[in-house]
């Protein structure tokens, strides 16, 4: 080989007569057809000068070893420039001429190395060689004749331009031999040419065949990418060498499928449910729309919820009632604490969530279902506010089934504040369940449609309270982006505790029916959304049978219905809206927020039993009934503004205020007895008793205890007002 030649030349330590002699033979037995590849012929084409330099630098040894050994230099041969121009004596000047051959030998080695690795980096990154032996479209010929992307048209108009190119005149410094050499070399890459050119046409005319059969945008090999986004559209390539590779592939794969599949197209791949639009924007849903880290695994989640409350009414034992999100005033306190995550693998998927802080405490009191047998079911779940499990289908666009405990979405808002347009929801969310035990499915006919039954133990219970499970189900529908149609509906179950280990026979049915619209969108702008959420729920708890004599001396009968008061049975109701309207400013950066809402609830099976001397969902009150027939109505209203620096921190500021027609919020008495004996604990025994001395007597029927009046006397009375004005104040942060 001719490289292999000058390589040995060069490493030589001294120079042979015959090595030049036999240069010819060498070169007579090198053939471009040793070339394993384009690529080489490329590389062979681009050193072509510095070979020329090489050749006639290793002549020039040749020259001056013949004149260390009183030879004569061979025809053609230029004198050396200095210092062996100026050779007066060979022999003497043997160090000086071994000097500059050295020195030539550095040089021109360092330039063939960087050249090389420049001319290898070139040709092993060029685009069009990484795709050469892949792509019949794209062959050895247009590479070499400088018609990249060319069809078999620009293949010929290119060759009749280079027939016309006149030859280029001699270089007078390249001996006889060398000339000869090249000339008869790019005779055979002419041939090469010509060959490689004359395969081109029939690869050419294959590659159209396949781009017949290739697949459209968006598909590969007759499925269709779940392209959800509609703003999403399928990149244009950069050049024609760029897009070779997709559409060649593409073509291939769909040949080869055809062939398996024969004919028959593949069904597309189902897209992710609703993932076809951004929905942080809705009441009830996180905004993030980033996970800081995710893996195949396990997602995590990381929670913290942190409130400052000043209620106006100032209670002395700093206690606020009648919610699920408020309990303490005048006081730093953490409301949540949730660490956990979402684990899945293979098509089993568990969730976990913890809950400490204040709602650890205050969710489960709300609960009365432990009451009935044994084992503190409690104690087992309060400080869990999500722990389920199950498995994936791949059936239309998904098919869960889960069981464990998992969060309720009956009112709209979401049980962690973080997700929410306010601190304080209004009744029918803070009144209704935050979470279920039991089995849910949840099928996903359509990338827009949900449809989730549920068989669970009750209306947020951790166990059943009679003989009967609940029923329910949602069914979610988003038809546009800019649209949210949320449907839920529970029945069958026995939600009240009562006499004979809770066999009460009391059932509930309630529907819950949400929309939030984003009427205003326009991300460019100051004020950049606004949308709003509209929220009614109907239900009524029926049956049951006998009476009770209540503290204050009255006679109840249990019976109850879900249209109009008798003698014997009571109306058993709930009824109630809220409206939340939300504006977005400056690239999200602010958001503010207007709503509340109303509600009746004769019977006050939804009304929030006030922790009064420590009452909880089991014990009851006495200083705050909740018989059937006792009247209950309540509205409020609340302006909240948010600052959100980022994606996973809110910080919010709220003012709200709740109304009653009956004595329900927390006064600046409070309702705590002075010695504060039974403090609000879980579970407390003695928790809801009257303090002794206390008398009731007959007074309106609006009132905590309808017909009668609280008398302290001797003993204790709790203050409760009408009116509750406060201001909230939270920092939420989500993970």
């Amino acid at each position: 080989m001719r490289r292999s030649r000058i390589l040995c030349i060069l490493s030589l330590p001294g120079f042979d007569a015959t090595n030049c002699a036999t240069r010819q033979s060498f070169n007579s037995h090198f053939r471009l057809t040793e070339l394993a590849d384009c690529k080489t012929r490329f590389l062979y084409e681009f050193l072509l000068p510095f070979l020329r330099s090489l050749y006639d630098f290793a002549d020039r040894i040749c020259y001056a070893r013949g004149i260390m050994g009183r030879t004569r230099p061979r025809s053609g041969l230029t004198p050396l420039a200095s210092p062996m121009n100026s050779l007066t004596n060979p022999i003497g000047d043997f160090g000086a001429m071994n000097w500059y051959i050295r020195t030539r030998k550095m040089r021109l080695g360092f330039t063939l190395s960087v050249s090389m690795t420049v001319a290898l980096a070139f040709v092993l990154g060029l685009p069009g060689f990484a795709q050469t032996k892949s792509q019949p479209g794209l062959t050895a010929a247009h590479v070499l004749s400088g018609e990249e992307g060319a069809g078999a048209g620009g293949v010929a108009n290119s060759s009749a331009a280079k027939t016309e190119t006149p030859a280029s005149a001699p270089d007078p410094e390249i001996s006889p031999a060398v000339a000869r050499q090249l000339a008869a070399m790019q005779a055979e890459i002419d041939e090469l040419r010509a060959e490689l050119r004359s395969r081109a046409a029939g690869e050419v005319a294959s590659m159209k065949v396949a781009e017949a059969l290739s697949p459209k945008p968006g598909e590969v090999s007759g499925t269709k990418l779940a392209i959800t986004d509609p703003e999403i559209k399928p990149a244009a390539s950069a050049s024609p060498i760029a897009s070779a590779p997709v559409t060649l592939a593409a073509a291939r794969a769909t040949v080869d499928n055809a062939q398996v599949t024969s004919g028959l197209p593949q069904e597309p791949v189902p897209s992710a449910p609703f993932a076809y639009a951004d929905w942080t924007w809705l009441n009830g849903n996180p905004r993030n729309k980033d996970a800081v880290w995710d893996s195949k695994f396990f997602t995590p989640e990381v929670r913290i919820d942190t409130n400052y409350v000043m209620d106006f009414n100032h209670p002395r034992d700093d206690t606020i009632g009648g919610s699920t999100e408020i309990f303490r005033s005048n006081e730093i306190q953490v409301e949540q604490i949730s660490f956990g995550g979402n684990f899945h693998w293979q098509n089993v998927n568990a969730r976990i969530l913890t809950m400490n802080g204040m709602f650890g405490v205050t969710t489960p009191r709300n609960d009365a279902s432990p009451g009935r047998g044994q084992w503190d079911l409690r104690g087992a779940y309060k400080y869990v506010s999500e722990a389920n499990g199950g498995y994936h289908f791949d059936v239309n666009h998904g098919l869960n089934v889960d069981a464990g405990i998992f969060v309720s979405y009956i009112g709209l808002f979401s049980y962690y504040n973080f997700d929410n347009w306010a601190y304080q929801p209004s009744y029918v969310s803070s009144n209704t369940p935050w979470f279920f035990n039991g089995v849910r499915i949840q099928w996903f006919p359509t990338d827009k449609l949900k449809i989730e039954p549920w068989i669970i133990n009750g209306w947020q219970s951790y166990g059943r309270y009679g003989s009967k499970p609940g029923l329910g189900g949602q069914i979610l529908y988003r038809p546009k982006p800019w649209v949210s149609l949320v449907f839920n509906n529970y029945g069958m179950g026995e939600d009240t505790l009562g006499n004979g280990n809770g066999q009460f026979g009391r059932s509930r049915i309630h529907t819950d029916n949400s929309v939030e619209v984003k009427y205003y969108d326009r991300p460019d702008q100051f004020l950049d959304k606004m949308a709003f959420s509209l929220t009614g729920d109907l239900g009524c708890e029926y049956g049951a049978s006998g009476n009770f004599v209540s503290a204050q001396g009255r006679t109840i009968n249990n019976n109850v219905n879900c249209h109009h008061n008798t003698a014997t049975s009571s109306k058993q109701t709930f009824a109630g809206w809220m409206l939340y309207n939300r504006w977005w400013f400056k690239k999200d950066l602010y958001a503010v927020t207007v709503g509340g809402g109303a509600m009746d609830n004769p019977g006050r099976y939804l009304t929030l039993l006030p922790p009064i001397n420590g009452a909880d969902a089991i014990s009851g009150s006495p200083y705050f009934t909740q018989n059937p027939g006792d009247p209950f109505k309540a509205w409020d209203t609340s302006l909240t503004f948010d600052w959100m620096p980022k994606q996973y921190i809110t910080f919010r500021v709220e003012y709200g205020y709740r109304h009653s027609d009956v004595p329900y919020w927390t006064g600046r008495g409070g309702i705590t007895p002075s010695i504060n004996t039974t403090p609000s604990t879980v579970p407390n025994p003695a928790a809801g008793t009257i303090v002794p001395g206390t008398i009731f007597v007959p007074g309106p029927f609006l009132s905590a205890t309808p017909g009668f009046t609280c008398v302290a006397a001797t003993g204790w009375c709790p203050d409760l007002r009408k009116d509750e004005p406060s201001m909230r104040y939270a920092i939420m942060v989500k993970f």
